[in-house]
């Protein structure tokens, strides 16, 4: 069991920093953001949530459209700030329990096709980089899935990721790949007992303007959809019950100790954690962890010798069939399932879960309006 656990933390971890380096190309400051790591690892520790945040690929994106600095920062304080109160007050799982089980599992169906959608792109989209990588995570994490699931392990999710990462990794490593890296960013050079350390927890004076606020809630309306999206999957995975409202809370809790300073804001992520011994721990450790490499300042250095395509083969099966087969299955076997379906194309086409539950939603107020039984 110590053996699984230390595995699942530390190839989470491998995948956090793959993240924290996309981020940091967006323009996000790491360092601000090794503070809401530590937010949401003691506030997860004391709640028992089994779901760890870090850096989230579809959050980072759209947040980092915006390449001005001060208005993404008062869009990101409304949607922490909202995030925040309506975890506080219940609100979170009062909508999800408002959009019912066909809707929501449309949703996560939906979502199932995104990840295994971004696990495809770092493969075989030309711009994402290493073909070989990439070719070689997905195959050994298909094939580690299939000879786990069929040993009827508990910890199949925790292995998965550990070997598919190992093995793509090691041409990246043999090849030297990772001397075409360069190391410049300002986070591996001040350390913390100098003034430039300090420099980037500078709070920044957020601009406010109609882009800012219209950003602001487009932010909260995906940082709800991957709260309970991601957090469903993972307490899925788990166990446990999803206590979205206590997730929410600490995300938004979290995102406020970041993004003052300009740092990234966290989300929810689906961690191989989740699959392993003490959930909780693990995700309070990957947590901790992520957030001293990030106040250290030493993600650069680290981010040189994994590859983003190493993890290419655990996306996708956690996408296909950690997410989308057991939803859909659970979708069109309910009275409901015309919902489903359509919260399912509407999530996959807008690439945003918050949108197709609103479709979703809309679908059968229409059709109660019209007597229509769906």
């Amino acid at each position: 069991m110590v053996q699984a656990f230390i595995l699942a933390v530390v190839f989470v971890v491998v995948n956090g920093l793959t993240q924290l380096k996309f981020a940091q190309g967006m323009g996000f400051k790491l360092k601000p953001a090794g503070l809401a790591f530590m937010v949401g690892a003691g506030l997860s520790l004391m709640l028992g949530n089994v779901t760890p945040l870090s850096g989230q690929s579809a959050m980072i994106t759209l947040a980092g459209k915006n390449s001005n600095e001060r208005e993404r920062v008062f869009s990101l304080i409304i949607a922490s700030g909202s995030m925040a109160l309506l975890g506080t007050f219940g609100m979170v799982s009062q909508l999800v329990s408002f959009a019912g089980p066909a809707i929501m599992a449309g949703m996560m169906a939906g979502v199932g096709v995104m990840v295994f959608q971004v696990g495809y792109d770092f493969t075989f989209d030309k711009h994402k980089g290493n073909f070989l990588v990439g070719i070689i995570s997905i195959v050994s994490a298909l094939a580690s899935f299939s000879f786990f699931t069929q040993q009827g392990s508990p910890h199949t999710l925790v292995y998965v990721v550990a070997i598919s990462v190992s093995l793509s990794t090691i041409p990246h490593i043999v090849r030297k790949d990772y001397l075409s890296e360069p190391i410049t960013d300002r986070e591996t050079n001040p350390r913390f007992w100098t003034a430039g350390y300090w420099q980037e927890f500078k709070l920044l004076k957020p601009t406010v303007n109609p882009r800012s606020i219209l950003n602001g809630f487009a932010l909260l309306c995906l940082g709800i959809g991957v709260t309970t999206s991601f957090g469903l999957v993972n307490a899925n995975i788990s166990g446990t019950a999803l206590h979205a409202d206590r997730l929410a809370m600490i995300t938004g809790v979290a995102d406020f100790a970041s993004t003052l300073f300009g740092g990234l804001p966290l989300e929810a992520i689906i961690s191989g954690t989740s699959a392993a011994p003490w959930p909780v721990w693990g995700a309070f450790a990957v947590m901790i962890v992520l957030g001293l490499m990030c106040l250290l300042g030493v993600v650069n250095r680290l981010c040189r010798y994994i590859p983003t395509q190493s993890i290419a083969g655990f996306l996708m099966v956690i996408g296909l069939f950690s997410t989308f087969v057991p939803n859909i299955t659970n979708g069109m076997n309910t009275d409901h399932a015309p919902l489903a379906a359509i919260t399912l194309l509407v999530t996959v086409a807008t690439k945003n879960p918050f949108l197709g539950i609103v479709a979703g939603v809309l679908m059968r107020t229409f059709a109660w309006a019209f007597g229509i039984n769906i």
